[in-house]
């Protein structure tokens, strides 16, 4: 075998080229990049808030009032928002129920289709509604909010 064949060989040879390939792909991240707050509940007579709801709100990239009209909608209890951003419900509502809804609420309008990623921003097109993905730029259309 000549010179020549050998640079030909090592060219082509595919566990090469598959390395190769490898060696030049990012680095890949830990499953949990971005991590979500929990809820911070408290109850103030017969009234339940949640006092990081401002803080949640802006971390996962959704208006206070879209998140507050889900929460109160699949709630079906009156509530409102502080001067602080913080959800206020007019009921006691369970710890559970609250999460369980907090869950729905990420699975729904936050979570990634595409790539499971929380990286995501809410759209509207006209009377639709759509996730924006941030880290693969997938676009899913939502049922409104």
């Amino acid at each position: 075998m000549t010179e020549n064949d050998k640079e030909l060989k090592i060219v082509y040879d595919y566990e090469w080229l598959l390395d190769r390939a490898y060696s030049k792909l990012p680095m890949r991240r830990s499953s949990k990049a971005y991590d979500i707050p929990s809820l911070e509940i408290e109850y103030v007579g017969d009234h339940t808030m949640v006092k990081n709801f401002g803080f949640i709100c802006n971390r996962i990239r959704r208006e206070p009032r879209i998140a507050m009209r889900f929460f109160l909608k699949e709630l079906a209890m009156p509530g409102s928002l502080d001067e602080r951003n913080n959800l206020v419900v007019y009921r006691r509502v369970t710890q559970k129920s609250l999460y369980e809804l907090y869950n729905r609420f990420l699975e729904t309008y936050v979570r990634c289709a595409t790539c499971g990623s929380y990286d995501t921003e809410l759209g509207r097109e006209g009377k639709v509604w759509y996730i924006q993905c941030l880290a693969c730029g997938a676009k899913t259309y939502v049922k409104p909010v």
